[in-house]
């Protein structure tokens, strides 16, 4: 595999520990120290920080485990728009990225009425960005050494102080 495409999966196999929400998937893609970074703004303005960062694999652990989502439920991230950088062992790669919510209402006892439609729920497009990674090959593997997610619309979480 070439390193582009191995530094793309990287991206591929965090959206999918982000909506598994398994941790330890999520800390494997990490560097010991990597830095995982929220920001946001509105329109062209400059990025605000949140305070949502983490530093090091039980960080990364630990919001998977407090980022539950009620039953029925879902996420998924789309990427695109794939453009790495490689200098070495150093990597940059910048993304787009769309969040969609699904919520997959509960089948009846007697299930789905006749005439109903194939799916059951609905798809909510939640959020939108960039993501902004840096990458160094270590141990023969690309890992993220700082990974930020830039949010293309205000968020309410705090901001970073």
């Amino acid at each position: 595999m070439d390193e582009r495409v191995e530094i793309i999966d990287v991206l591929a196999r965090y959206v999918r520990a982000i909506e598994d929400r398994d941790g330890d998937a999520l800390a494997a893609l990490f560097a010991p120290a990597g830095r995982f970074e929220v920001l946001s703004r509105r329109g062209k303005e400059e990025y605000v920080t949140h305070a949502l960062e983490m530093v090091g694999h039980e960080a990364l652990r630990a919001a998977m485990k407090t980022g539950e989502l009620p039953p029925g439920h879902s996420m998924q991230y789309l990427t695109t728009d794939h453009i790495v950088d490689i200098a070495g062992d150093e990597a940059r790669l910048r993304a787009q990225f769309l969040a969609v919510q699904a919520v997959g209402k509960s089948r009846p006892e007697d299930g789905w009425p006749s005439g109903a439609g194939l799916m059951q729920g609905t798809l909510t497009p939640i959020m939108i960005g960039h993501y902004d990674s840096h990458l160094r090959r270590i141990g023969g593997r690309w890992v993220f050494t700082r990974h930020q997610v830039k949010h293309s619309v205000p968020m309410t979480l705090p901001l970073k102080s």
